[in-house]
């Protein structure tokens, strides 16, 4: 019990100076190499390879839609979380074994979380992106159908979209127009699928580089694009229909039949149902 009481005293100064630390780290030491990172060109981002760690961060942070000062939010609170489930062990009374199972949390949350919420983020942005493509691609055909050339359809669907499309595709769909017009095609194209890290956006930036090398009408491929996308999910929602069957049935088995057994069973183990025998 005195290993365990120092142990938590130690790691709640930690915790303390930590804290403090970061926040000084934050507020004056760093200032001036967060600024560096963000500063860093999305053409530097691709080719830069003297800063490859802060690209790929930087990246990472593009890829989940957050900056330096969310990343650094979501550390201080990673570490007040752990502080608060070692102040947990003092309020409650736990035995040995969940103890020790608590400040080992507590030590490895702070490390883990950020990188953790990271990765998650990250995930859930390409979902909502991948979830308007097809509309947006939609929306985009009309236009050229209607005579107008790709940006300024771009243009259109970024600018009046807003209530249609979420705010991932239409910010990646201005910094795509601006990247094309400003940097070329290439630059735009590579930065574009490395930004969103889509399988779907990856797939588009292809079939429009090859566009541009063959002559192929860009509005042909948006359209078989735009067929395979909504193939897919209609795949995705026959999988789940498919598969609702299942779920019913393990959910009826596991939840409903036991209570409905015990509903019987109970009354007759005491003769409730059948007094006269």
């Amino acid at each position: 019990m005195e290993i365990l009481l120092y142990l938590t005293l130690v790691l709640s100064g930690l915790f303390i100076v930590a804290l403090a630390l970061r926040y000084f780290l934050i507020t004056y030491k760093h200032n001036k190499h967060i600024e560096k990172i963000f500063q860093i060109t999305d053409t530097e981002i691709l080719n830069q390879e003297e800063s490859k760690k802060k690209a790929e961060f930087k990246l990472k942070l593009l890829k989940a839609g957050l900056t330096q000062k969310d990343f650094n939010e979501i550390i201080i609170a990673s570490i007040l979380a752990s502080g608060s489930l070692v102040f947990l062990i003092y309020i409650i009374d736990f035995g040995a074994f969940m103890k020790y199972f608590i400040l080992f949390i507590a030590v490895i949350l702070p490390f883990a979380m950020p990188f953790l919420y990271l990765e998650e983020q990250v995930k859930a942005r390409i979902k909502r992106i991948d979830n308007d493509l097809a509309i947006f691609i939609d929306l985009l055909i009309i236009i050229l159908e209607g005579g107008g050339g790709l940006n300024n359809a771009i243009d259109k669907v970024t600018t009046e979209a807003t209530g249609v499309l979420g705010k991932d595709l239409l910010y990646e769909s201005s910094m795509f127009k601006y990247e094309f017009i400003t940097y070329g095609g290439e630059i735009a194209y590579a930065n574009l699928a490395s930004r969103t890290g889509s399988e779907s956006i990856a797939t588009i930036v292809g079939f429009m580089k090859l566009s541009e090398e063959t002559g192929i009408g860009v509005k042909t491929i948006f359209e078989n694009q735009a067929q395979e996308i909504k193939d897919a999910e209609l795949l995705s929602v026959e999988k789940k229909a498919a598969t609702m069957n299942i779920s019913l049935t393990f959910t009826m088995f596991l939840f409903i039949l036991p209570a409905v057994i015990a509903m019987i069973a109970f009354p007759m183990s005491e003769g409730a149902l059948m007094p006269g025998f």
